[in-house]
């Protein structure tokens, strides 16, 4: 995919998250570094005007500080085996795809989802930068790279939306393809964009799984997208180019 997004507050982008090789990682997290420690400042929780202090705010720690959600991170601190394990799986994934390099060294703190209730990993936006992993994460190398990959995808889409909204507000609910159930109109294009990355990433895999997993992940991708398309009056104008951009992946 390399059609960069037209609307003139993405544009300076150059499209998606590991989707479009040019996309402005660098340049959307000096955004987000401004905005959170402006936020930080009226809060109280920052002073000084410096860029370097601003820049401390890309972290998850301080990210974490802004988050005013009242709901608990079901996490617990990962055992250093598999801290390790994350990081020789970022370190197989950059030699897949390299040029996702700086996508993957996002800032995040790794930690054990638990609980885990039956998900394998999960984040949120109430938990900026924090990517959970449950024990089943590990069961394999190719599960847990699905996984990391999986959450860092919405980890990045976290951070535009911090910036530019991609559903108005009092949106409905609806049902994922999957079953899942209360997802926002923003989180059906996320789980669209996430089928969407793991499909890039399948397509370098010269194995015999790796065809009927892209099959599944585009008919996933697709079908969330049709129900972004009913859900279309709910989003902004950012969000309708985003919904449009993914259909270039399937």
């Amino acid at each position: 995919m390399t059609t960069a997004l037209a609307a003139p507050a993405l544009a300076g982008l150059d499209g998606l998250p590991f989707l479009d090789d040019a996309f402005a990682a660098r340049r959307l997290l000096a955004l987000i570094a401004a905005v959170r420690y402006a936020q930080a400042r009226r809060r109280g929780l920052a002073t000084g005007t410096s860029p370097a202090q601003a820049g401390a705010w890309v972290g998850p720690a301080r990210a974490y500080m802004l988050s005013t959600s009242a709901t608990p991170m079901p996490a617990q601190p990962l055992p250093p085996a598999r801290r390790q394990q994350v990081t020789q799986t970022l370190t197989q994934i950059t030699a897949v795809r390299p040029q996702w390099r700086a996508l993957l060294a996002l800032p995040v703190r790794y930690a054990r989802l638990h609980p885990a209730q039956g998900a394998i990993s999960a984040s949120s936006r109430a938990w900026p930068q924090h990517v959970l992993l449950a024990d089943e994460a590990f069961t394999t190398g190719r599960e847990l790279a699905e996984q990391m990959l999986h959450e860092l995808a919405h980890q990045w889409l976290y951070l535009i939306e911090d910036i530019w909204p991609l559903q108005r507000p009092g949106g409905p609910a609806a049902t994922l393809p999957s079953g899942t159930r209360d997802r926002s109109p923003a989180e059906v294009l996320g789980a669209a964009h996430v089928a969407a990355v793991l499909v890039r990433f399948y397509r370098q895999q010269p194995t015999d799984w790796a065809a009927p997993r892209i099959y599944v992940l585009t008919r996933y991708g697709s079908e969330c997208l049709e129900l972004a398309g009913t859900l279309s009056g709910h989003l902004t104008s950012e969000g309708t180019l985003i919904a449009r951009h993914l259909k270039e992946a399937f």
